[in-house]
């Protein structure tokens, strides 16, 4: 059967019933209908709706909590960075030294800091940049990295800038 048969036939068993009986057919159509886009679009929206409101006055409390949050971060990191000394040659060397790590050129200026390796553990390298950020503040710029033959080694040319308020 195709289309236009089955469209047909509806048709003429439609025009077969009593017009009382069409009358209730298009009624309880009507309210199926209407029951079905009540439950699958306006009840889970009214839901929804109930929900948001009951966590509104949660979610505006977290919201104040975390701008104030932020002006504390501000104010702290404004501190901070006010505190912290200007980096110096004499602080990379001995940072350096602590650690074992024999640079071949070292060059400190404008809180900008070059330096070279060519040897040095990968693991002890990275450990000392971590604790360079912390105390000085001090960001990777550049870095090239050379991995060597011995395992874990590597020979590194690094730029490190110092972060501070006026930069």
């Amino acid at each position: 059967m195709n289309r236009n048969e089955i469209l047909n036939e509806l048709r003429e068993n439609w025009n077969r019933r009593e017009l009382r009986e069409r009358r209730i057919l298009i009624g309880v159509a009507l309210i199926v209908i209407s029951s079905l886009v009540f439950l699958l679009g306006v009840s889970p929206a009214m839901d929804g709706i109930k929900n948001l409101e009951k966590s509104l006055p949660e979610l505006k409390s977290q919201a104040a909590s975390m701008a104030n949050m932020a002006a504390q971060y501000e104010q702290l990191a404004k501190n901070v960075a006010e505190n912290i000394p200007p980096i110096t040659r004499e602080t990379i060397e001995s940072t350096l030294s602590r650690r074992s790590i024999k640079t071949q050129s070292l060059t400190v200026s404008n809180d900008i800091v070059r330096f070279q390796v060519n040897v040095v553990a990968y693991s002890n390298m990275m450990e000392w940049i971590l604790e360079m950020q912390k105390a000085a503040r001090l960001t990777v710029e550049e870095a090239k990295v050379t991995a060597l033959t011995d395992p874990g080694q590597v020979s590194i040319v690094i730029t490190l800038r110092q972060q501070r308020s006026g930069s």
